[in-house]
């Protein structure tokens, strides 16, 4: 194991993944709450998410956008590495936290090209982001879902909870209609929420038990 995963791992035994996850919650609340203030006659049954990001609080939505998305890595990585279990194996850790940063990324650029419907190429990577993001979202959830199932410290019922969340995503991808994308916004915040409360609590019992992905199924601690 060489210098930069020790580092990284010790990163991530000082300060939780948990705490990133938390963090990233609420920026995002924030810039969506601040946004729709200042977005006369918005109605989560008629506009999209991404209407915020041309609105008159784009700069608070995008800026939200692209921060959560940066910071909330470290929360996936952490989550992917807690997962404990004899029936885990290495690659769905990598699988699952490869999925989750493809998602982070592109929705961090989704700030960074908004949905601007008189710009045609902004508007359209716009789109093909959204759809990248939201693709690998349900990917990720998935895997994670899986390897919830398969750890020994996450009960079925956190399983489940992202089971639950996949099946809004997919929802979403096959109809795109804007109270659908609430209901799909508003789950995945949950399941964050829920996941990162989890999360600081094993590291407060001092049950978390951490992984790496540099070396093949080797516990380190």
């Amino acid at each position: 194991m060489d210098e930069s995963t020790k580092s990284l791992d010790n990163f991530l035994e000082v300060i939780s993944g948990g705490v990133f996850g938390l963090v990233s919650v609420i920026i995002i609340i924030l810039g969506e709450v601040i946004a729709i203030l200042l977005f006369s006659g918005y109605s989560i049954f008629e506009n999209m998410i991404s209407e915020l990001g041309a609105g008159p609080g784009a700069i608070f939505y995008n800026l939200s956008v692209i921060i959560s998305g940066i910071i909330i890595i470290p929360y996936y990585l952490h989550l992917a590495e807690c997962a404990s279990g004899e029936n885990i194996k290495q690659n769905l850790r990598k699988y699952a936290f490869s999925a989750a940063l493809i998602s982070c990324i592109t929705y961090s650029l989704l700030g960074i090209f908004p949905s601007i419907e008189s710009d045609a190429i902004i508007y359209l990577t716009h789109g093909i982001l959204a759809a990248i993001s939201i693709s690998s979202g349900l990917g990720y959830l998935l895997l994670y879902s899986i390897l919830m199932l398969r750890a020994q410290n996450f009960s079925k019922y956190q399983a489940y909870h992202g089971f639950i969340v996949a099946v809004i995503y997919a929802a979403f991808l096959l109809t795109w209609i804007p109270i659908v994308e609430w209901v799909m916004n508003l789950a995945i915040l949950s399941w964050i929420t829920t996941n990162s409360l989890y999360m600081l609590y094993l590291k407060k019992k001092g049950k978390l038990i951490l992984y790496t992905f540099f070396v093949n199924n080797e516990e380190i601690r």
